[in-house]
């Protein structure tokens, strides 16, 4: 039976939720199975996980016979191996774990290449409620994968930091700050991310002035009306970064709240296949203080 939060949170539009995680070079570290599988309960949600696994073909057509100065089919064999057995442990740990908190639904592989395919998950994500995207260091994962899984998806994520393992860490996502602008984006990531402000107990909404042009003319007024409507009471501030990089001041700004979800749009267009984002986006995908929620 859920209560409180967890009963709110089970009552909102989230049920169907994916996690990836990665198998090569280095196995994902079980607390990020932890903070997504916590907060898909906390949403009321069921949770996949994707993990992509070496194929010989991808690796094979990578090197051609004349480099062959050491023994690559050796070490072609040995990353199989490695990456086989790393998705299998990695799968297991994530079922024993999901089923414990009672929200398990699937397990899914795909074949991919020494570098993780962002289209893989892409494709898995836009049959998603929401996907969750690890961000620690050395998984195979990095901040241009996340770009294209965000963009490319057309539904939210959110970002699960790395952290030391610390025993039991709160994955509660019950206190909120959003990063307001009065853009298309940050209009687009409340509206996504609005069953989770209508459950958590404290929602803080902040525009950063002074890393770009803020539209001065634009009330904030509105805005707590639309929230006000939703059953959402908001508290509303001002932040004048003086300077400093946006991320650490919205680095301050959530510790200072303690919050522990934060909610931004995702900034950026194409450009020869590349995602160019703004600062503030940039700074978030390389080293998010807290879980993220993302949407574009």
């Amino acid at each position: 039976m859920l209560f409180g939060l967890e009963k709110e949170m089970a009552m909102t539009g989230y049920k169907d939720t994916l996690l990836a995680l990665s198998s090569y070079p280095d196995v994902a570290p079980n607390y990020i199975i932890h903070q997504a599988v916590d907060i898909a309960h906390q949403l009321g949600a069921g949770v996949s996980a994707l993990v992509q696994v070496l194929e010989r073909k991808s690796i094979s057509r990578s090197y051609s016979h004349s480099e062959w100065l050491v023994d690559v089919p050796g070490m072609i064999d040995n990353a199989l191996q490695t990456s086989a057995d790393g998705a299998k442990e990695l799968l297991e740990r994530f079922e024993r774990i999901a089923k414990a908190r009672g929200n398990f639904r699937d397990t899914l592989l795909e074949g991919t290449s020494p570098f993780p395919s962002a289209e893989k998950i892409t494709e898995h994500a836009r049959q998603r409620d929401l996907t969750f995207l690890p961000v620690p260091e050395l998984i195979g994962l990095d901040e241009l994968f996340h770009e294209a899984v965000i963009f490319g998806s057309g539904r939210p994520v959110i970002l699960i930091p790395a952290v030391a393992e610390r025993g039991a860490v709160s994955h509660a996502i019950d206190r909120v700050v959003v990063a307001w602008d009065f853009g298309r984006a940050s209009s687009r990531a409340l509206a996504d991310a609005m069953p989770i402000l209508k459950a958590a107990e404290d929602v803080h909404i902040v525009t950063f002035f002074g890393e770009k042009s803020i539209p001065g003319h634009l009330a904030i007024g509105d805005l707590d009306r639309h929230l006000r409507t939703h059953g959402i009471h908001a508290t509303f501030d001002t932040v004048d970064v003086e300077g400093q990089p946006i991320g650490k001041s919205i680095e301050v700004y959530v510790a200072k709240h303690k919050a522990n979800l934060l909610v931004m749009g995702a900034f950026g267009h194409s450009r020869m296949m590349e995602f160019v984002l703004g600062g503030a986006t940039r700074s978030i995908l390389t080293a998010p203080p807290i879980p993220v929620f993302l949407s574009h």
